[in-house]
């Protein structure tokens, strides 16, 4: 029972700390993108320390393994994780568990698995799937300006002096380079204009965004 409610609160305390640190991130220098574990098909993701080229992949000793699990509704949860373990985002029940991606490898990823401390730790590239930024953008709900100041151009290799609009959020239709382009939506997410915004600049991120509605 000590050891149950010990788990659980440490769960909680990870996604809470994950949570809390979700608008620092996005305010460091820029991952490659994203590291999502397929734990729909596997309930184990074992964490690597640096790989040792002369053994086979996946036969490296462990540093320690997240273990995925049902509860009695069937949604998926973490029922066993390392203490040092705070993702960027952990929604299991929408089906969303991301760690930030640093390297891609052929056989490993390296991806950050304390957003607190920068932590690092190796998973097999079988292991799940890496979401490079652009395609994490265009399949989230919406995404925001972290500067009043910032604005909304007509196109990025035409110049003018842009828009600045109150307070609006944006739903990323395509991305080029640096800029993307935009459905410009209201507060109650109508869509009011479109137009191009600059998402990134010297590897920081310009915009905060929104995974869900």
């Amino acid at each position: 029972m000590k050891i149950k409610i010990l788990v659980r609160l440490y769960l909680t305390t990870c996604i809470y700390l994950s949570m809390v640190n979700v608008y620092q991130a996005q305010n460091t220098e820029l991952s490659m993108g994203f590291y999502s574990p397929d734990f729909f098909n596997t309930d184990k993701l074992y964490f690597y320390d640096i790989p040792n080229r002369q053994k086979i992949p996946g036969e490296e000793i462990p540093l320690d393994s997240l273990v995925f699990g049902k509860d009695p509704n069937n949604n998926y949860v973490i029922t066993s994780a390392p203490f040092w373990l705070i993702p960027i985002h952990n929604k299991l029940d929408y089906g969303i568990f991301y760690l930030r991606l640093k390297r891609l490898g052929k056989e490993y990823f390296e991806v950050i698995v304390n957003e607190t401390t920068g932590k690092t730790a190796y998973v097999l590239r079988e292991s799940g799937k890496a979401i490079l930024w652009p395609e994490f953008l265009l399949n989230i709900h919406s995404v925001e300006f972290i500067s009043e100041n910032q604005k909304v151009y007509d196109n990025p290799k035409i110049k003018s002096a842009g828009r600045i609009y109150d307070r609006p959020f944006f739903r990323p239709r395509y991305i080029e380079g640096d800029w993307m382009e935009v459905e410009i939506l209201d507060e109650d997410f109508k869509i009011i204009g479109k137009g191009w915004i600059c998402w990134k600049e010297d590897d920081k991120l310009l915009i905060s965004y929104n995974l869900l509605s």
